[in-house]
């Protein structure tokens, strides 16, 4: 059958002949009801258009920002890694990061040695920051996934939070940072111990272990994780002998198995080629076989302080830049001292699993690097930021509001830390004078140090608040009220005991 329209524009007669079908569609579209209910509103769309304008922002501000701070080192690792790829260990100039990231660097490495890319600044730019930015932006996607099990406007709210992120903007599009890499594969670990996807854990343990040195600070939590998911409550009043089991076993010889293959996989092709290869025949074969692994000595050594340029404990008490092999108290060091704090942090660890009235690896992990940071020696800028990902995961899981507060405060300061230092490095290189009109200074950096002592002095305030609410969460009976109206409630007792 077929239906003739006419349309009449202009006085001009318009013929169409079309099919019923068409004619049905047609009205259809037409007659669509476009108003918006929560009940069939279009999640996976929003989510979507979320990642791509996050992204797009991203790459204008990563093209439009030039930076050669650190960003000069991956890219001269990327096309040094043409020389030999599986033999870069061993001649790659500095190397400092584990194998897997090496990966997307010959890629980026190629891409550089193309003169239209390598040579024009912004492109450059976009090669070596696409990586970062892209990982940040999934990792909007892995928080609406963990978060829209709740409630699926919250899982929107969680991405649209991460997506606007200023610390995560300035790491990723302005530094060009890995950080923002790091931080997806610890969402993604976290989301997988919470769905008890144990191979998939030891698969991405492995994998964050193997991008970053900062990857092994997990590593606490997530075997006390695992240990409860195999073997239940590890409290010593629930836990009970009868619970090792041979399928409680066999499930965490699944996650020892899949972390142990991932390595191996990882690893040995890298070994194999730094041993064999031609460069360093001073070296012995062994030697030469272990260098992807003492990567992370070699890391650790390279930058021996206190803190370097971190706003953390040691920044307050203005021992920025001094080693940390200078004694502190009765002779001990700060590294002692550091490594101290340490082995409490994993003791806190170990505590709130064992002894915890509820549970929370989001928490336990937030805590933990948070102590990481703030009370440890050789921590820099950038390396709290991994603290937010596991605030904003405990946010939309344990549902309390105060987390939202701890979230933003947070990434004020850390995007404040990591900003102050970008931008001093990149003042002093007056990029301001490339224009004939411009007689000013960067006058900010006089009170360079004033800043970061502000800036600390704000960050241990901030982290006894949050280690005061990790704290109670786990031992408090009454966590859900805070802990000031606690305090007047003991004030008023206190003053009733008294009358």
């Amino acid at each position: 059958m077929i239906n003739i329209l006419y349309f009449i524009p202009s006085k001009r007669v318009i013929l169409l002949l079309l099919s019923s079908e068409k004619t049905d569609i047609l009205s259809w579209y037409a007659n669509r009801d476009y108003r918006i209910r929560r009940e069939e509103f279009p999640y996976s769309s929003a989510i979507g258009i979320i990642v791509f304008f996050a992204l797009l922002f991203r790459l204008i501000i990563a093209a439009s920002y030039i930076n050669s701070y650190d960003t000069e080192w991956n890219l001269m690792w990327g096309v040094q890694l043409g020389e030999g790829f599986f033999s870069a260990h061993s001649h790659v100039e500095q190397l400092d990061y584990p194998p897997l990231y090496l990966y997307p660097l010959y890629y980026v490495g190629r891409l550089a040695t193309v003169p239209a890319i390598g040579g024009y600044p912004p492109l450059r730019m976009l090669a070596i920051k696409f990586v970062p930015c892209l990982c940040d932006c999934l990792t909007c996607v892995v928080l609406y996934r963990l978060a829209s099990k709740r409630d699926k406007l919250l899982g929107l709210f969680a991405a649209g939070l991460w997506a606007v992120n200023p610390a995560g903007i300035v790491n990723c599009a302005c530094w060009g940072q890995t950080d923002c890499v790091l931080m997806f594969l610890a969402a993604l670990l976290m989301v997988a111990l919470e769905g008890r996807h144990l191979m998939a854990a030891g698969i991405l343990w492995a994998a964050m272990c193997s991008t970053k040195l900062q990857g092994l600070y997990l590593t606490p939590v997530v075997g006390m994780e695992v240990l409860t998911v195999c073997f239940g409550s590890l409290h010593p009043k629930e836990f009970s002998l009868y619970q090792i089991r041979k399928p409680a076993v066999m499930r965490f010889v699944k996650f020892v198995c899949s972390a142990a293959g991932t390595l191996a996989i990882i690893y040995l092709p890298f070994m194999f080629g730094s041993a064999l290869s031609h460069f360093h025949p001073e070296m012995g074969f062994f030697e030469k076989f272990l260098k992807p692994i003492t990567v992370y000595s070699e890391g650790l050594e390279k930058y021996p302080y206190i803190t370097l340029n971190a706003d953390n404990l040691y920044m307050l008490c203005g021992l920025n830049g001094v080693r940390d092999d200078r004694a502190f108290l009765m002779g001990i060091s700060f590294s002692t001292l550091g490594s101290m704090f340490l082995l409490l942090s994993m003791s806190a660890v170990v505590a709130v699993y064992l002894f915890g009235k509820r549970s929370s690896h989001w928490l336990a992990a937030f805590m933990f690097m948070e102590c990481i940071f703030m009370l440890t020696c050789r921590q820099h800028e950038r390396y709290q930021i991994m603290t937010l990902v596991l605030l904003m995961g405990a946010m939309v899981t344990v549902a309390d509001r105060r987390l939202m507060t701890l979230f933003s405060l947070h990434s004020l300061v850390i995007f404040f830390n990591q900003f102050r230092v970008l931008s001093g490095v990149r003042e002093k290189t007056f990029w301001w004078k490339y224009y004939p009109y411009a007689r000013g200074s960067a006058e900010w950096l006089e009170k360079y140090n004033d800043y970061a002592t502000l800036n600390s002095l704000l960050n241990v305030i901030l982290f006894v608040a949050s280690m005061v609410f990790v704290l109670r969460y786990y031992l408090d009976e009454k966590q859900g009220r805070s802990a000031l109206s606690r305090a007047l409630d003991w004030v008023r007792t206190g003053k009733e005991g008294r009358a």
